[in-house]
C-alpha cells in the first residue's frame, strides 16, 4: 500500500544547501533525502550496502558525505560508494559500481515527497495528485514558514485512525469544542476516486480558529490548510496496534504567537479526543466481539472509500 505511492516525507525549507538532509521512517523503510553537490534533491535508502549500517541520524541535518556509522563506508551526496574503509582487496567487489538504494523524490509548492516504485512505474507527483493539488490552488502555501513540529503515538492500527479521520458523523459525541465552531450538520465528505483524495467540508461560525480547507490524501496523509496557517499531518503504521502521528505546523505570520498558539492548542485537544476514541475502537477490535457493521451513505462515504482503496492496493 505504501510502496508504490507518492509519501510526503517533509517540507524542503531545511533543504537547500548541498548537505542538507532529512531522515525519516515511514511504513518501515527508513528513508534520506538529501541535497547533492549540484543543489538538486536525491531519495536514497538510509541503509549501508555493506551490512545495512546506517548513514544519518532520523531528523535534519547536514553532512559533506554519507558514512555509514557502523563500518565507515563513505557515500557521496549521490549515492555513489567513494570509499570502503579498510575494506582489503578482494575478487568480483569494484567499489565504482556500488551506490545507495535510491528513491524517486519531488517538490510540491515547498512539499517533499518520495515514491519507492523501484520499477520507476509511479507517475510524476503532479500528474499523480491530480485534482488534489488543483484543491490547494487557493492557498497560499509557499509563503508559510515552519515553526512547529510535533508526534503523537497512537495504541491502534493504522486503518483504525484513517477510518475515523474520513468522517464527521463522529464530531458532535467526540469533539464537543469542534461541534461549537462548525456546522456539523452541514458537514460534507466528497470523495476523489480517480486521484484517490477526500474534502471535507462545513460551515465555520464567526472567530473560529477552523476556518479553512481539511483535505485527505491515499494513503496518509492530511493537509489543513487555513487563510494563514497550515497544518501537515502524516500518519505512519508503526506496529499492527500502533500509529504514530507527525504534525507539522506553518504559518504566514510566524511571529503572531497568539494566532499560531490558538491553532496549534486546538489542533492538539482534537487530537487527544481522536486518540483516546480510536484507542478504544482497536480494543473493542482485537476483543474479538466485533464481526462488521454498517456505513452511513450520508456520513461515511469516505471510509468506504478508503477501505475499498485498501482492498485494491492489497490485490493489484
Amino acid at each position: 500500500m505504501f510502496g508504490r505511492e507518492w509519501l510526503f516525507v517533509g517540507h524542503s525549507q531545511g533543504l537547500s544547501e548541498p548537505g542538507d538532509y532529512l531522515a525519516c521512517d515511514i511504513a518501515g523503510w527508513p528513508l534520506l533525502v538529501v541535497v547533492d553537490d549540484d543543489g538538486e534533491l536525491r531519495g536514497h535508502l538510509n541503509v549501508c550496502r555493506h551490512r545495512a549500517g546506517p548513514l544519518v541520524d532520523h531528523g535534519c541535518g547536514r553532512v559533506p558525505s554519507l558514512v555509514c556509522r557502523y563500518h565507515g563506508w563513505a557515500y557521496g551526496l549521490d549515492g555513489r560508494l567513494r570509499s570502503a574503509r579498510d575494506f582489503g582487496a578482494t575478487d568480483g567487489f569494484d567499489p565504482a559500481e556500488v551506490s545507495l538504494t535510491s528513491t524517486s523524490v519531488e517538490r510540491w509548492r515547498g512539499l517533499v515527497f518520495v515514491n519507492l516504485d523501484v520499477d520507476r512505474k509511479a507517475p510524476p507527483l503532479l500528474e499523480a495528485l491530480g485534482t488534489f493539488a488543483d484543491e490547494c490552488e487557493p492557498y497560499p502555501i509557499e509563503e508559510l514558514v515552519l515553526t512547529h513540529e510535533a508526534q503523537h503515538d497512537l495504541a491502534c492500527n493504522w486503518k483504525t485512525y484513517a477510518d475515523n479521520y474520513l468522517e464527521g458523523y463522529h464530531i458532535p459525541l467526540v469533539h464537543p469544542g469542534l461541534n461549537k465552531e462548525i456546522d456539523a450538520k452541514r458537514y460534507v465528505v466528497d470523495v476523489d476516486e480517480r486521484h484517490r483524495w477526500v474534502r471535507h467540508s462545513a460551515p465555520a461560525r464567526d472567530g473560529s480558529v477552523n476556518s479553512g480547507r481539511w483535505l485527505w490524501r491515499w494513503p496518509n496523509l492530511a493537509l489543513n490548510l487555513y487563510p494563514e496557517a497550515m497544518n501537515v499531518e502524516r500518519y505512519d503504521p508503526v506496529a499492527p496496534d500502533r500509529t504514530r502521528l507527525r504534525y507539522s505546523y506553518s504559518f504566514r505570520q510566524p511571529d503572531d504567537r497568539g494566532a499560531s498558539d490558538a491553532v496549534i492548542r486546538t489542533s492538539s485537544d482534537i487530537t487527544a479526543e481522536d486518540a483516546a476514541i480510536c484507542e478504544a475502537v482497536q480494543r473493542n477490535l482485537e476483543s474479538g466481539t466485533y464481526d462488521t457493521g454498517w456505513l452511513s451513505p450520508k456520513h461515511e462515504g469516505g471510509v468506504a472509500a478508503f477501505q475499498r482503496w485498501v482492498r485494491e492496493s492489497i490485490d493489484s
